[in-house]
């Protein structure tokens, strides 16, 4: 057994070293200005990746920090990359670096778009009719009857059971929609099964999803990161939303959106609701309806 001060010395020398691996990192890091980061999920992310393109488009390319490199995987917009976000701040408090760290926060219920609020942050504006960029996967076709599906935001960074529409819900429309269209679900592992649907819940990486997303007829999903890959696909898409957020706040005019207004809606909650989530009971066959619709319009450019 080791004892005790055996255990406390190794963890000062540990520490000891930790500080100077990053003091020697923060002498040869890139000498830069300005770094701007969203520090969000996957959805935040993907909307930074439009800022960047609006950022290049209007010769003020950006320097972006992240803690989810693959998503800037190909794209040239951005000036850099900088992964390590608690080593920049580590590096920052103590004046080893003089970088301007901007977080491009946003606030929800303003009536503002939060892509908008983050732009304005990073000093810029978004075009009209702007999406994620995401590379666009070669040979992308989309057959008539497939249909990408999303059912539950158990694997969001931040995850809120106020986005959830129920699953018997869920299991009677793939029940439904399964004599017209191929299924597939994505997600994580731990999202609830849909019987009868082509299961890639947790096996799909970011660019796998992506391409099953551009190759389907639509997306099928709820407010989550997902909804901002479909976009980035030109996918169309029907988001189911209820009122925890409302769509012109974190949506796109192009896609379909199921809502509901009651007095709580824009609530922002993430759990707790105490009005029994009368938002998100939307039936079955509003959802369906929309899916049709969608599928019958086709890519909206």
């Amino acid at each position: 057994m080791i004892d005790s001060p055996s255990l406390a010395r190794q963890g000062a020398v540990h520490s000891v070293v930790e500080a100077l691996r990053l003091r020697l990192w923060a002498r040869m890091r890139p000498r830069l200005s300005r770094l701007v980061y969203a520090n969000g999920g996957l959805g935040d992310e993907l909307m930074l990746t439009a800022i960047a393109r609006a950022a290049r488009a209007a010769g003020r390319p950006l320097h972006i920090l992240t803690s989810q490199s693959g998503v800037w995987q190909g794209n040239s917009d951005p000036l850099s990359v900088q992964e390590g976000i608690e080593r920049w701040f580590y590096a920052r408090t103590r004046g080893w670096v003089t970088t301007e760290i901007v977080h491009l926060s946003y606030q929800s219920g303003n009536g503002q778009h939060i892509a908008a609020q983050m732009a304005a942050k990073a000093g810029v504006a978004l075009p009209l009719g702007w999406r994620p960029v995401l590379p666009l996967p070669s040979g992308t076709q989309r057959p008539r009857r497939r249909l990408v599906l999303q059912n539950s935001c158990r694997g969001a960074r931040y995850r809120a059971d106020t986005k959830e529409w129920p699953q018997d819900r869920w299991q009677e429309l793939t029940r439904r929609l399964g004599r017209d269209f191929e299924l597939v679900q994505v997600g994580v592992s731990a999202d609830p099964v849909l019987p009868g649907v082509r299961d890639s819940r947790g096996r799909t990486t970011l660019f796998e999803v992506a391409s099953l997303i551009a190759n389907a007829t639509a997306f099928v999903g709820l407010e989550s990161g997902l909804m901002h890959v479909a976009a980035a696909m030109h996918t169309p898409a029907v988001i189911i939303y209820g009122g925890r957020t409302r769509p012109h706040e974190t949506g796109y005019g192009f896609n379909r959106h199921l809502t509901r207004a009651p007095a709580c809606a824009g609530c922002a909650l993430n759990t707790g609701c105490p009005h029994q989530m009368i938002c998100m009971q939307i039936p079955v066959d509003e959802v369906e309806g929309a899916v049709h619709e969608v599928a019958a319009r086709g890519d909206p450019a």
